[in-house]
């Protein structure tokens, strides 16, 4: 497959991926909408929408409007959580759709450009692009919790401790 996308003409490289990156954040955005539609009754989906990543798109989001959109393709780690954040609180049609088309565009720019150029230097596959950087993202998403649990048990313990001194 590789020889294939890799004999295409960039305008049609570009195109593929430009529709790739339209289809994948159309569907976030999907998600974000019948989120907050009914499963945000969930106690896990709520939580989630409260975690330190999603109140940071929120905001990203707040602080620099429908730009947020295109500006978040340009981000590692937190585009997917702006994009879902604006489906989440359903951020008009109008003013979305043309900001994920400019940012997909520019997603899409990179990525023919830039992100397969480092890939044939690593010697990788495109398809092991996406796998490596969920495998880094799931990673650190990891260590937050984790940091963030342990931040809990201290607050708790420190609380617990100015108790029994009073």
């Amino acid at each position: 497959m590789k020889d294939w996308f890799d004999a295409l003409p960039i305008e049609v490289a570009l195109a593929i991926m430009w529709g790739v990156g339209i289809v994948r954040t159309s569907i976030v955005y999907g998600l974000g909408v019948l989120t907050a539609e009914g499963g945000s009754r969930f106690d896990r989906i709520r939580k989630a929408m409260d975690s330190p990543l999603y109140r940071k798109a929120r905001a990203f989001i707040n602080r620099w409007g429908v730009i947020a959109v295109p500006l978040c393709f340009l981000t590692v780690g937190l585009q997917t959580a702006v994009i879902i954040t604006t489906g989440f609180t359903k951020m008009p049609l109008r003013r979305w759709v043309p900001a994920m088309l400019v940012g997909t565009l520019i997603w899409a720019c990179i990525y023919t450009t830039i992100g397969f150029a480092i890939l044939a230097a690593l010697g990788l596959e495109p398809w092991m692009f996406p796998v490596a950087l969920a495998i880094v993202i799931t990673v650190l998403v990891i260590a937050a919790q984790l940091r963030e649990r342990r931040i809990n048990r201290e607050t708790v313990e420190n609380a617990t401790a100015n108790i029994t001194e009073n």
